[in-house]
């Protein structure tokens, strides 16, 4: 038993129940400490405690200005003597706002007069003024029962920001029980040493004196250290996942032209993704260059050849906000198309923020992160993809993970990874891949197979066996004490 509750006991059993400032002034005991001990013996059941709650208000800067008069009091005081004034004129919006929530003026013709509650008012007291210079004058007094008979004043004064209140708990009582009275008769007569001192350490009680047991059971006050933010923190294990299966990281930019977003990877210019329902266009810049201009041509005649379409440079110019990270593996590609031979075979992988003009629900967002690989060499086959996702996905404790066919303008044959929710009885998806078109790596002047894949980071954060997110939003809104609740990434 800790010195501080065995104190506490002590009292209890001589006075049977005590409150609060009784055990300060007879035990010497902070309220930190008591608290601590009358918390600690009431969950062991030892002790029985009434509490009381309270409220308290704070008054704030803008608050205290107020009390001498209100912006809409001074409104009216001010058409008093100049009957009307324009609406354009007034520069306090919120003392209209108010003046006419209050029913004291009227607009008619853009100009502003006093109703006849308004020239009422000019000689009778202001109920919120009232009200908040009572409350001023209670700062750090419970002021529940003045509350609750001005509800609809303090509502308002709180609304606009006036006053602030707090709820207070506090303790009243404190009892002992039949099992502390039990307790008192074994508390041992030298509880030992619980802290050393600096006046202990110089001299030598501490050699003979026996040290009290640290329960490491005992009630703590619960603890939020900095800790990464949870998509931040799952980036980083899918990062290390990719490492440790031998790939690279490579980086591009996220406002990128659409020839490297869709006209590099094979996509139609008259394709639905890029309508702006679901991609946002820039108007400044509205449209980026493209520098390589053999490269243009030969994505031009790729186009040409494999649509059977006119294609358009100034569409291809255009400036967005990228919709995936395949961007970021189309440059790499080209990249590749000038490397040695000894250089292959080649494993990349990017994670970076997308953009896509969604609806928002709990697995789709506008703003969402996205993981990209390839992998280029000699040989390469669509089952060599398949195990290294299924790896990948293994590695995150995702063993239930299913394949379908599926199409992409960029891959032939495609796939897509999937899970099914049981929770919510419906499937998602996790990634879609395939191998690079010929006319892709032919136009980059890439020799090699190429096997390329994508998938949303946040969506793996709706698996149970990861994090169980309820929905991809939340992550998002910086509620503290959503963060604080959650636990850590399960890999």
């Amino acid at each position: 038993m800790h010195e501080y509750e065995a104190r506490v006991l002590g009292l209890l059993a001589k006075n049977k129940s005590v409150s609060l400032e009784e055990i300060e002034e007879s035990t010497g005991l902070g309220k930190d400490s008591i608290f601590w001990a009358v918390e600690s013996l009431s969950k062991a059941g030892a002790v029985s405690v009434k509490k009381e709650g309270a409220k308290l208000v704070q008054v704030s800067e803008e608050g205290k200005r107020y009390k001498k008069e209100f912006p809409e009091e001074a409104l009216i005081g001010r058409l008093k003597a100049a009957k009307k004034e324009k609406i354009s004129s007034i520069k306090d919006q919120i003392a209209l706002g108010w003046a006419k929530r209050n029913n004291w003026v009227k607009m008619q013709e853009g100009s502003v007069s006093l109703t006849d509650e308004g020239t009422k008012a000019l000689g009778k007291e202001y109920q919120q003024r009232a009200l908040l210079s009572e409350l001023d004058s209670m700062e750090g007094m419970d002021v529940n029962d003045i509350l609750e008979k001005n509800k609809e004043v303090a509502t308002a004064l709180m609304k606009r920001n006036l006053i602030s209140i707090k709820q207070k708990t506090t303790i009243r009582e404190v009892a002992i029980t039949k099992l502390g009275s039990d307790l008192v008769s074994k508390i041992p007569k030298d509880l030992g040493i619980g802290a050393l001192t600096k006046d202990l350490i110089k001299g030598s009680e501490w050699k003979t004196k026996p040290f009290r047991p640290y329960d490491i059971n005992a009630p703590t006050e619960a603890s939020y250290p900095a800790r990464p933010h949870p998509v931040r923190e799952f980036i980083n294990v899918i990062r290390q996942k990719w490492f440790e299966m031998g790939f690279i990281e490579v980086e591009g930019p996220i406002i990128e032209s659409a020839f490297w977003n869709f006209d590099a990877l094979f996509s139609p210019q008259d394709h639905p993704t890029r309508d702006m329902q679901d991609t946002f266009f820039l108007s400044n810049p509205k449209q980026l260059t493209i520098e390589d201009i053999e490269l243009m041509n030969n994505v031009r005649e790729m186009h040409l050849a494999g649509w059977k379409e006119s294609w358009s440079e100034e569409l291809a110019r255009s400036a967005v906000l990228r919709t995936h990270t395949t961007s970021v593996s189309a440059r790499y590609m080209k990249k590749l198309a000038k490397a040695m031979e000894s250089t292959f075979p080649t494993r990349m992988f990017s994670i970076g923020s997308v953009f896509r003009n969604e609806s928002i629900d709990y697995k789709h967002i506008a703003e969402l992160r996205q993981y990209d690989g390839i992998i280029v060499g000699d040989n390469l086959t669509l089952a060599n993809l398949i195990y290294t996702l299924k790896s990948f996905y293994s590695k995150l404790g995702l063993d239930d993970v299913r394949m379908r066919p599926s199409y992409f303008p960029f891959t032939e044959p495609s796939i897509e990874f999937f899970y099914y929710d049981n929770e919510r009885d419906t499937t998602v998806e996790l990634c879609g891949g395939g191998i690079i078109r010929k006319e892709i790596t032919k136009a980059m002047g890439l020799n090699k197979t190429v096997l390329a894949w994508g998938g949303g980071v946040d969506r793996l954060l709706l698996n149970q066996k990861i994090f169980g997110v309820e929905s991809l939003p939340l992550l998002y809104k910086n509620d503290i004490a959503w963060l604080r609740a959650r636990g850590n990434i399960k890999v």
